[in-house]
């Protein structure tokens, strides 16, 4: 019953930043404004019906060592860590709709929200990353 009590608190706090964010004049930014998301989790059974479209891009944000061990085939290595990821994802075609997974989700997820601040149009990220897909009977490609 507290974390109900908890729970809608937070909920009326929301309600009530969103009300003055509202009401401050047009064109002027305000630290409650809430940033947009372009971007939504997808579970395993999404993913794969999205996967089968060959203008979607898969992107696997992992580092090069976790895609040579196993990765989806058709995937793009892009490893988040690594020195040149915000260059290399900025020269990205925007337009296009990128499934975005890294082993378990959390990578993905940081850099779907790295994509959505540059504006990309479509960004999916698949909940419980590779490892939630091979759970699912899928089987990766080994090597590069």
């Amino acid at each position: 019953m507290k974390r109900l009590l908890q729970l809608i608190a937070a909920g009326l706090a929301s309600l009530s930043l969103s009300a003055t964010a509202a009401d401050k004049p047009a064109g002027q930014p305000t630290a409650e404004a809430p940033a947009s998301k372009r971007f939504r989790n997808v579970d395993v059974k999404e993913w794969e019906k999205l996967r089968k479209d060959p203008a979607v891009v898969v992107l696997d944000v992992r580092t090069a060592e976790e895609f040579a061990e196993g990765h989806m085939p058709g995937a793009i290595n892009l490893d988040i860590r690594g020195g040149k990821f915000a260059e290399t994802l900025a020269g990205l075609d925007k337009s296009k709709t990128y499934l975005v997974h890294c082993a378990v989700g959390g990578r993905s997820a940081k850099a779907c929200g790295q994509m959505d601040g540059l504006k990309f149009e479509k960004v999916l990220n698949l909940s419980g990353g590779i490892t939630a897909w091979e759970a699912a009977g899928h089987k990766p490609i080994k090597g590069r």
